[in-house]
């Protein structure tokens, strides 16, 4: 009998693709055991709980090649210049370690965490991520223009930044990363906290209720806005700090300090 020759086998193109799954087993993922609802920078492997002017400072261990730009005396003093009643309720800067797989796939120079458990510690919370000791950064050539604007930044802070063929290769070094993430990323991220303690604690004033449709309302921003203010509240805070003479201020290590806190010199890129 003749054949019609219709094969499924062969016409279905998406055999042996990702529409039909495949791979999908082998992604590349950030692990999210079903057993703990926290979210992998609030998992912190044996920290450092230091209690200082009436925050919560929490240092955990670096890997070898990573470091901690930001001193704890850094933050103090840092934390001690930003305008009171912005960080009144933000008692909680974290020095974390990423996973090499974090790094891989959700590398960040910090984040605003709205509200975090770290078990003695909860509530909002900064965290600045740990950084090679000599890394460096590639992107791709064709740069949006918000980053291009943050490529911009890099070079302020203190970055190499170089053009090659296909690529802007950006070298970091201890003081650039420093200048990144003490002089930047802290009043960046107090930034988008200070943008949702207006638009939903305040205005709700204490109606349970109205904040969490003022909450539900403010996740639903669109990311360039909530972006845009940060930018904002972060460049006026620091233009404001450089008028005055107070920033920037060089690197601060109290070895006596370190000690008491019992954190290791190493962490901090110190021999």
């Amino acid at each position: 009998m003749k054949r019609s020759g219709w094969n499924p086998t062969r016409r279905n193109r998406n055999i042996g693709t990702a529409k039909s799954g495949h791979g999908l087993a082998n992604r590349l993922v950030i692990p999210a055991p079903w057993n703990d609802p926290r979210v992998f920078w609030e998992k912190l492997h044996e920290p450092v709980a230091i209690e200082i002017n009436g925050f919560t400072i929490l240092v955990e261990p670096c890997l070898p090649g990573f470091v901690h730009s930001v001193t704890v005396d850094d933050l103090v003093r840092m934390l001690g210049l930003l305008p009171p009643h912005d960080i009144a309720a933000l008692r909680t800067v974290v020095l974390r370690q990423p996973t090499r797989k974090q790094g891989v796939l959700a590398a960040v120079w910090g984040r605003l965490a709205y509200f975090a458990d770290f078990g003695r510690a909860r509530g909002p919370a900064i965290i600045l991520d740990a950084q090679r000791l000599a890394g460096c950064l590639e992107w791709g050539r064709h740069l949006s223009p918000d980053v291009a604007e943050e490529l911009e930044r890099l070079r302020t802070d203190g970055h190499t930044v170089t053009g090659e063929n296909r690529r802007w290769r950006i070298q970091t070094s201890m003081v650039s990363t420093r200048s990144t993430q003490l002089f930047r990323t802290v009043p960046h991220e107090l930034g988008h906290h200070v943008q949702y303690d207006r638009e939903v604690r305040q205005r709700a004033g204490g109606d349970m209720d109205a904040e969490l449709a003022l909450r539900d309302h403010y996740f639903t921003k669109p990311a360039r806005e909530k972006e845009d203010f940060a930018h904002r509240y972060a460049r006026e805070t620091m233009e404001r700090l450089s008028a005055e003479h107070r920033v920037p201020f060089p690197r601060l290590v109290e070895e006596t300090s370190m000690k008491r806190w019992c954190l290791e010199p190493k962490w901090f890129g110190l021999a």
